[in-house]
């Protein structure tokens, strides 16, 4: 009977009912408030994405303003004529100056030749008329291509004493010293022989270096 006793304990064991298991326990609040674990990215999405298409067409200072505004032709073509122009008296003007500064040289001499011992060859009385005459020509011209020349810029009406007005200014005086030259250069011809006629030829030298410093300065005053 004792040896049947672990028998009995099993078939007793097998033939009761099994115990249900414990339900699960509810989800705390954290667990409910967690968002829904995302799904793993795709193959697409861990493909690296293509080199954006290179443009060298690009501006690296802009639009200026310069360039949006209409052109207009008529002022373009003022501006050009007034550039030419203006050349054109830049390159009289230095040939002017070239021929006054001749023309004092030579005149000096003539007037050594007659006046102070040099023997009254007239050696240099043609060639310092010719010369006199030629840069009263030039100078005659390159006044006229910068008094012709258009002027498309809008003028100021600030009363001020710029380079240009000095330019214009110094021309004057020497323009003045040329004719006044010319007039004391023919009342001295026909004074020859006469004591008037040194006096008149003094005069007539000091007034062309007179304008031959005016044209100097005119000169000088547009390079600063």
């Amino acid at each position: 009977m004792t040896a049947l006793a672990p028998v009995l304990l099993f078939l007793v064991a097998a033939a009761s009912p099994a115990r249900a298991e414990d339900p699960p326990a509810p989800p705390s609040r954290a667990e409910q408030a967690a968002p829904p674990p995302s799904p793993p990215p795709s193959a697409d999405a861990l493909r690296p994405a293509p080199p954006a298409a290179s443009s060298f067409d690009f501006d690296l200072l802009g639009a200026s303003p310069a360039d949006a505004r209409p052109v207009d032709p008529a002022f373009e073509r003022a501006v050009g004529k007034r550039r030419l122009m203006l050349k054109v008296h830049q390159g009289l003007g230095i040939a002017t100056w070239s021929a006054l500064a001749a023309t004092a040289v030579v005149g000096q001499l003539d007037f050594n030749d007659r006046f102070r011992g040099g023997g009254d060859t007239g050696k240099y009385h043609g060639a310092h008329k010719g010369l006199a005459y030629g840069s009263a020509a030039l100078f005659a011209t390159a006044a006229v291509f910068s008094l012709l020349a258009p002027s498309p810029y809008e003028k100021r009406t600030e009363r001020t004493l710029d380079t240009a007005k000095l330019h214009k200014i110094a021309m004057g005086v020497a323009a003045a010293g040329m004719l006044a030259q010319v007039v004391l250069g023919v009342a001295a011809r026909r004074e020859a022989g006469s004591l008037r006629e040194r006096d008149l030829a003094a005069a007539h030298q000091i007034l062309g270096y007179a304008t031959l410093g005016a044209a100097s300065a005119g000169a000088v005053v547009l390079l600063f």
